[in-house]
């Protein structure tokens, strides 16, 4: 493995290795920052299906205010 020896190459692979290690604390910082919630996300669960539920419904039966 004299691929190892050279400098460069310990230098590119020892920057990689501390950003992927940088990257791995941030994101789980992240995720403690931002707890999830159960009920927003029921909440936000419930506007994305009535809001389909209301485009097919338009879809299927056109008003003329909404085609002008």
């Amino acid at each position: 493995m004299r691929l190892f020896n050279h400098k460069l190459i310990q230098t590119v692979l020892f920057g990689l290795g501390a950003t992927l290690l940088f990257n791995v604390i941030g994101y789980m910082l992240f995720i403690h920052a931002f707890p999830k919630d159960e009920e927003e996300e029921a909440r936000i669960k419930q506007f994305e299906h009535v809001r389909k539920v209301r485009s097919e419904y338009y879809r299927n039966h056109p008003h003329k205010e909404l085609n002008q």
